[in-house]
C-alpha cells in the first residue's frame, strides 16, 4: 500500500487476517474491513486505490477467490 510504510501494509494485512481467523467471512470480518478503510481514507476522499489494494490483500489471504476491482473515475466515463 502506498499510504505509509510497509509496516502499515503489514499491519493492515495482519488485522484482516486475524479478523478472518476469528470470524470467517461473516459480518464481523466485513465490519473490520470497513473500519480499516475508514482509518486509511476518511469519508469524502477518493477510496478507489485503497479499496482495490485492500481487495487484493483479501484475495491474497484466500478470503475471496477473486476480488472485484473498483474502476477509476476515468475508466467509468
Amino acid at each position: 500500500m502506498r499510504y505509509g510504510t510497509n509496516d502499515l501494509a503489514d499491519g493492515v494485512r495482519s488485522e484482516l487476517e486475524a479478523s478472518y481467523s476469528k470470524h470467517g467471512c461473516g459480518p464481523e470480518f466485513w465490519t473490520t474491513y470497513q473500519q480499516v478503510l475508514e482509518r486509511l481514507v476518511p469519508q469524502g476522499r477518493s477510496r478507489t486505490q485503497v479499496t482495490n489494494e485492500l481487495a487484493l490483500i483479501i484475495e491474497q489471504l484466500g478470503i475471496v477467490r477473486r476480488a472485484q476491482m473498483v474502476p477509476s473515475r476515468s475508466e467509468r466515463s
